[in-house]
């Protein structure tokens, strides 16, 4: 069993109960259904699962936590190879299976997540853009100094000092559009 916390963020009801069961049951996990992304509870919980249109919907919510959400799709093709993923038209023991994995890797990673904030995303976005610390400030309606905080944040929790860095982080995370 995995002591996690879950929340299943699915337009469609029949979906979210059928996942929530089966982590419920083979996983001993109580999860969570949600109708729309909340910064607070998503910050809040250790694994996000998500439809393909809740993560279209809450992407910039959803991408700084990338390695802890699972995107619940009903497709068979490649354009999720990127994010964990799992498709609701397996049957129960592959999707079982496929969970297990997913929650396997994520209770081994004894890192602690250091996220990045909407604010925080939003100035890396800028950066990555080519922007000056001024023309950031003036874009967002913050001072100087918070724009400043923002990147000194940016390097901690992302271990990245230059600006080429970030850019490279950025694009590789689909926070540059």
């Amino acid at each position: 069993m995995f002591d996690l916390s879950a929340i299943i963020i699915v337009q469609d009801t029949l979906r979210a109960s059928g996942i929530k069961q089966i982590l419920k049951s083979s996983f001993g996990i109580d999860a969570r259904i949600i109708h729309s992304a909340i910064v607070n509870e998503i910050a809040e919980c250790d694994i996000i699962f998500a439809d393909e249109y809740n993560c279209m919907a809450f992407l910039d919510l959803l991408i700084p936590r990338k390695n802890r959400t699972v995107i619940i799709t009903n497709i068979d093709n490649d354009s999720y190879i990127s994010w964990q993923h799992i498709n609701c038209y397996d049957n129960e023991n592959t999707i079982v299976e496929t969970i297990a994995a997913i929650l396997k890797k994520l209770s081994q990673t004894n890192m602690p997540q250091m996220e990045l904030s909407a604010r925080e995303i939003e100035v890396l976005r800028l950066v990555a853009q080519g922007f000056t610390n001024k023309e950031i400030a003036d874009n967002l309606s913050i001072s100087i100094n918070t724009v400043l905080s923002h990147r000194k944040n940016i390097t901690a929790k992302l271990g990245i000092k230059s600006v080429s860095g970030l850019c490279v982080y950025a694009m590789m995370n689909g926070i540059l559009a």
